[in-house]
């Protein structure tokens, strides 16, 4: 039986051949390009907790994870519409593997401001690999991609490909890295916010491979009736910004509202 996977990548170089060192530097000559360092404004809360100079930092990667229904999609999407909103030369884009458009239809008849947003929906893409699908939209360069959810997209490529998880989530990682660096049409330093499902008992679905990737790691959690009962946004990892502090918000109607974050604990 054939075995699936990424075929294993051979060295043409001998193993003893001599090393050419010079990409060894000093850390006051490492040339970056300055657009890496330049951050997205959303106005709105989360700006504070995502990055120190408030907004949500080009060339990263920001994984978010909760329970099913405590408010993901909806908290990025009003992230993605509202930098989207705040600066029209950006481009912004939804991939969405959950819900299709009749549901991101009534979705957005909540929402008003999620009209703005580009999308891409896997499910008119079924007649092609996703994998193809997928490089071939990141390649047109977007300052800023939401993926909901990393589970759907890995099983779409995992399924059209005879791949496994981990062959899989390699190469996602290869394509967020990729365009982090600007390597797409555009020259884009893309941004990636990607939402990753959890159990029902709160178990993280699939390997540490993406955790670990990541420039930001955060979670919503809802709290018990005797703590207070309110649901919160906080980052346990973050390269950037703060750590262990929690932002309040909550679901109305045609909006989401913003409590001021709570500092239990400051990055140093």
């Amino acid at each position: 039986m054939k075995k699936r996977g990424r075929p294993k990548k051979i060295s043409t170089t001998p193993v003893h051949a001599t090393v050419d060192f010079n990409q060894i530097v000093k850390l006051k000559d490492i040339c970056i390009d300055e657009r890496m360092f330049q951050q997205m404004e959303s106005g709105l809360a989360l700006d504070q907790l995502i990055s120190h100079e408030g907004g949500v930092p080009n060339a990263t990667n920001i994984m978010l994870f909760g329970d099913p229904g405590s408010g993901k999609t909806t908290l990025l999407l009003d992230l993605l519409a509202s930098i989207q909103l705040k600066n029209p030369t950006r481009k912004c884009l939804f991939i969405s593997g959950e819900m299709g458009k009749k549901q991101m239809f009534k979705y957005t008849q909540r929402f008003p401001q999620f009209g703005v947003v580009e999308t891409l929906f896997t499910s008119d893409y079924t007649d092609h690999n996703t994998k193809s699908v997928l490089e071939q939209a990141l390649n047109i360069g977007w300052d800023l991609i939401l993926i909901d959810s990393i589970a759907e997209i890995l099983d779409g490529v995992r399924n059209d490909n005879g791949w496994d998880r981990k062959v899989a989530e390699s190469w996602l990682v290869d394509e967020c890295v990729k365009n982090n660096k600007g390597e797409n049409t555009s020259n884009k330093f893309t941004t990636f916010l990607l939402i990753q499902q959890v159990t029902k008992g709160g178990i993280f679905v699939g390997s540490n491979k993406m955790k670990h990737m990541v420039d930001a790691s955060a979670e919503i959690r809802k709290e018990k009736e005797s703590e207070g009962g309110g649901t919160y946004v906080m980052f346990n990892k973050n390269r950037n910004g703060l750590v262990d502090n929690k932002l309040y918000f909550q679901l109305t109607g045609t909006q989401i509202v913003y409590s001021n974050v709570e500092a239990s604990k400051v990055e140093e």
